[in-house]
């Protein structure tokens, strides 16, 4: 009798499977994966440098489950990235001179600033979630608002979300006009927690 765990289910794609994959990938797959890599960038590590990590690393060898869409398994590999680089700098050791040698205390003062802490990265994006969702909170009755709204908040501009709506550009500067407006009514000092 065999297990839950047959060769079958280990299976993965090919490089090619996945370079093609990565080349076909809809407007879409890249709205959820930029979505997902900003969700998952440190300040270790921006969002397009986590993003052309996984894809390198995902054509480099790594085992995309027969499956798993290629845009998930793309996802994980970012989360996978920025936890290792959050532990690299949390797991840094810097060195301090009690001597009076100033060439350690300089080297000491070159090592970056870690950033948040991890509880403070929580808190940062329980924030982050909370904005999202009440910023698109404003658009549940307007479907290509709420589009032009998490484009925005993605980094989305110009042609790209254009197209992503599916509308031609005097429609569309009208529609992102009044996501503006509405957004700005709705929060007009700004998002404050």
């Amino acid at each position: 009798m065999r297990g839950l765990h047959s060769g079958q289910d280990k299976a993965g794609r090919s490089r090619e499977d996945i370079a093609k994959a990565i080349r076909e990938l809809t407007p879409a797959d890249w709205i959820r994966l930029k979505k997902a890599a900003s969700r998952y960038a440190r300040p270790e590590i921006g969002p397009h440098d986590l993003l052309q990590e996984a894809f390198t690393r995902a054509v480099d060898g790594r085992v995309c489950p027969t499956n798993v869409t290629v845009v998930k398994f793309l996802a994980e590999a970012m989360r996978s990235i920025a936890h290792g680089e959050t532990e690299k700098v949390e797991n840094k050791l810097v060195l301090v001179s009690a001597g009076g040698d100033s060439t350690v205390a300089q080297q000491a003062d070159a090592f970056p600033d870690p950033g948040l802490n991890t509880e403070q990265r929580m808190v940062s994006e329980e924030s982050v979630v909370e904005m999202r969702t009440a910023i698109l909170g404003l658009f549940a009755d307007d479907d290509i608002g709420q589009i032009i709204a998490e484009g925005m908040m993605d980094g989305l501009e110009g042609e790209e979300l254009r197209e992503l709506c599916g509308l031609d550009a005097t429609s569309y500067n009208s529609k992102r006009r009044l996501v503006r407006r509405r957004i700005d009514n709705a929060y007009p000092e700004g998002w404050t927690l």
